[in-house]
């Protein structure tokens, strides 16, 4: 799936103001190789890829990679449970929100909240094997 592909996923559960409902991923801690974030509007699988990070769908759970668990108690994911998402980027491009020709995604950036509530900003960045999840300071 192109960058631009996996991060329209995104931007259209952003537009929806999608709630975050569950995440879960390959192992506990600021690195994961996989996320699954559950939203009321639908599901999107961000894997890391020696590359970059892969945005992908999966309508169903039989669909999700084996051998993953709940992520809701670890930082920064308790903090937002119930929270809607309403913008996605990718990290390091001016005005990123839709940006075009992007060839590999090594950083991404999820807002979680509108501007004037309160937002939190979720970064995720390719380490290679991984991906480093970051709370952004308010």
């Amino acid at each position: 799936m192109s960058t631009q592909v996996g991060l329209d996923l995104l931007m259209r559960a952003a537009e929806a103001r999608g709630k975050i409902l569950r995440v879960e991923g390959d192992r506990p801690g600021p690195t994961v190789g996989v996320i699954v974030l559950t939203f009321d509007v639908g599901r999107v699988v961000l894997m890391s890829e020696g590359d970059g990070i892969a945005i992908s769908g999966a309508a169903e759970r039989e669909a999700l990679p084996a051998g993953i668990g709940g992520l809701e108690e670890e930082e920064p994911w308790w903090r937002l449970l119930g929270a809607p998402l309403t913008a996605a980027w990718p990290g390091g491009v001016e005005d990123g929100v839709g940006a075009q020709g992007l060839a590999n995604l090594m950083v991404l950036k999820l807002r979680f909240r509108e501007e004037g509530d309160n937002p939190r900003i979720v970064q995720l960045e390719s380490t290679g094997p991984s991906m480093r999840v970051t709370l952004e300071p308010i």
